[in-house]
């Protein structure tokens, strides 16, 4: 592998959305998109938090995102300001448990009776969420299921019967993330997905677990199945946080992150069928020439996953950013480039290493119209709350050289 040079210029950082009595984070698993010039939406499970305990904002439908919000925000000047006037809530976690049953249960609804709407016109979105709402499991928790509900009008309003998506045969878990569909010159759809079987409390057999490839041609009333994009047959580490890009020569491009397992890395597999087939995948990343070693600083140490949710860009110029998170010390946001489609990549870039903590990250990322990039997050930094500070939304903006 031959490593190329990048350079990021201009750095701003930047809250979105910040108060001491809340958790703000996991904006990857929800609505993201750069509609242009200068708007931009993103969503983060919200959630009230008074930082007294572990439990308080520990992750999972049983804890923080329980009592979560998923909150849209919107920005129309490319994110250097957003107006809590434009915020929607897209779903309420707190609400009764009945109550969110008797919503997914319209997705039972004829698809006659559903909104007609054209998820190929650029004003629609789609979001996917993991909802507790399945039958109840060992312990008496409902099991987890995956719907999606689509808006029309840029996420302003969304429908109310929501499309259910069903895990494949073998399998009772499955979830997507919210980058946008990606759509192909006949106005089919593909997203990737987790699936597992972590309803049956099975998450940790790695043979067990897959990134799957699901589509849709009508217009995501129905989310199918597709092929397997890859699963761990050598408990190198369980596959997860897959994101997809289209290249202009069509081959289909999906980053996932390994973790759980020996080995933690970013890794790149493609398909020139559509999503059929799948090449076997090869990390993006290397050893020996991480900038984050001279970056310790004294009284800081915690370990954590050196990789973890990857968000792939196609920048207009053809090149590749793949932005991520670090969650050991000193953590923070980092990111890739490629300038071949791959074949190559730079040794990691440093957007910001100043975390407090690990409990970071799940960038989006997207290029704005003047050729910045633009990427969101969840992030951490003292400020008085106990376990390493507040958890908030937090932004960077920079210029890729």
């Amino acid at each position: 592998m031959r490593h190329i040079q990048a350079e990021i210029t201009d750095v701003q950082h930047s809250k979105l959305c910040y108060s001491m009595d809340r958790y703000c984070g996991h904006p990857r698993q929800l609505p993201f998109r750069n509609f242009g010039n200068g708007e931009i939406v993103v969503a983060h499970h919200h959630a009230p938090a008074n930082y007294e305990t572990v439990e308080n904002i520990t992750h999972g439908h049983n804890y923080y995102k329980g009592r979560a919000q998923v909150l849209l925000q919107r920005s129309l000047d490319n994110g250097a300001t957003w107006k809590r006037d434009d915020d929607v809530v897209v779903w309420d976690h707190s609400l009764d448990l009945e109550e969110r049953r008797a919503i997914m249960e319209r997705a039972n609804e004829p698809a006659a009776s559903r909104m007609t709407i054209d998820i190929t016109n650029p004003d629609s979105i789609v979001s996917f969420a993991r909802q507790a709402t399945g039958t109840e499991d060992t312990e008496g928790n409902p099991t987890l299921e995956c719907f999606a509900f689509r808006s029309n009008n840029r996420g302003r309003t969304w429908e109310t019967s929501p499309t259910k998506v069903v895990p494949p045969r073998g399998y009772n878990f499955v979830g997507i993330d919210g980058q946008s569909p990606i759509q192909f010159p006949d106005g089919t759809q593909v997203v990737p997905a987790w699936v597992d079987n972590r309803n049956s409390g099975t998450l940790r057999d790695y043979n067990d677990a897959i990134v799957a490839l699901y589509g849709t041609d009508d217009q995501g009333l129905t989310w199918n199945y597709i092929s397997e994009v890859v699963r761990d047959n050598n408990v190198w580490g369980r596959p997860g946080y897959a994101n997809l890009i289209l290249l202009s020569n069509g081959r289909l491009q999906c980053y996932f992150n390994r973790f759980d397992g020996v080995r933690n890395d970013i890794e790149l597999t493609y398909s020139d069928d559509g999503g059929y087939s799948w090449s076997r995948p090869q990390p993006i990343v290397s050893w020996g020439n991480s900038p984050w070693a001279s970056r310790h600083r004294a009284g800081d140490h915690w370990n954590g996953w050196l990789y973890r949710s990857p968000w792939p860009v196609l920048l207009k110029d053809g090149r590749v950013v793949v932005l991520f998170a670090r969650r050991k010390s000193p953590s923070g946001i980092g990111l890739f480039v490629s300038e071949d489609n791959g074949v190559n990549w730079s040794d990691e870039v440093i957007v910001r290493d100043d975390g407090s903590g690990s409990d970071l990250g799940y960038p989006v990322a997207t290029e704005l119209d003047n050729g910045q990039i633009f990427t969101a997050y969840y992030f951490m930094e003292e400020d008085g709350n106990n376990f390493g500070g507040s958890r908030y939304m937090a932004a960077s903006t920079f210029h890729l050289s």
